[in-house]
C-alpha cells in the first residue's frame, strides 16, 4: 500500500465525516450489468482502478474462498459494455472482483435479456464520497481508494470502498439525503 493513503477504521471515520459535515449522504441506484462466473477456491485476482491523474491503483488482491454461508466458492465478476464485452480502462486492466456467493446471490440476477449478463437486485443505496486518499479494511483485505471515490453506508455492518471510476460507471446519483 502506497503511503499517502490514510489508513481508517471505516464505522468511526464515516461517523466522525457524518457529524462534522465533511461526508454528505446521496441516494443512488445501480444499474450497471456484469459478466461473472463462479471462481475456484484459492484463485486470486487483483482490483485495479485509477487516482485523479489516470495513474494506476492496485485497490487489492482478493482470493476465491467458500462463502461460510452456502459452503460454494465466490464469484468473479467484471465490469462490462453494453455490448457484454469487458472494460479495459487506459492501463490495460479490466475491472474484475470477487463477491461472496451469499452476496452475490442477493445481490445479481441473469440478466433476460441478455444471459451472459447479471443485472443488479435491490434498489436505491446511500454513499457517502471521500475527499482524501484513503485505505481500509474490506472483506478480509486491504484496499486503497483514491479522493473522490465513495464509501456504500446503506449498511452500517457492511460498509464498503468504491472508486469514483467505478462508482459512476455503475450508480446513478438520485439524490443528495437530507441530515437533518
Amino acid at each position: 500500500m502506497e503511503d499517502n493513503y490514510k489508513k481508517i477504521e471505516v464505522l468511526k471515520y464515516v461517523k466522525e465525516g457524518l457529524k462534522n459535515g465533511t461526508l454528505v449522504p446521496q441516494q443512488a441506484e445501480k444499474f450497471a450489468r456484469i459478466i461473472a462466473r463462479q471462481g475456484t477456491v484459492g484463485e486470486q485476482i487483483v482490483t485495479w482502478s485509477v487516482d485523479e491523474a489516470g495513474k494506476p491503483i492496485q485497490e487489492k488482491v482478493g482470493t476465491v474462498e467458500l462463502d461460510e454461508k452456502t459452503g460454494k466458492p465466490g464469484w468473479i465478476a467484471t465490469k462490462v459494455d453494453e455490448a457484454g464485452k469487458p472494460i479495459i480502462d487506459t492501463n490495460g486492466h479490466s475491472n474484475d472482483w470477487i463477491i461472496d456467493d451469499s452476496t452475490f446471490i442477493k445481490k445479481y440476477e441473469l440478466d433476460p435479456a441478455n444471459t451472459i449478463l447479471f443485472r443488479p437486485k435491490g434498489g436505491i443505496q446511500v454513499f457517502v464520497q471521500i475527499n482524501e486518499n484513503i485505505a481500509l479494511k474490506q472483506w478480509g483485505e486491504e484496499m486503497q481508494i483514491a479522493a473522490g471515490g465513495y464509501i456504500n453506508i446503506t449498511d452500517p455492518d457492511d460498509m464498503y470502498g468504491i472508486s469514483k471510476r467505478d462508482f459512476d460507471d455503475t450508480y446513478k446519483v438520485v439524490e443528495k439525503v437530507n441530515q437533518k
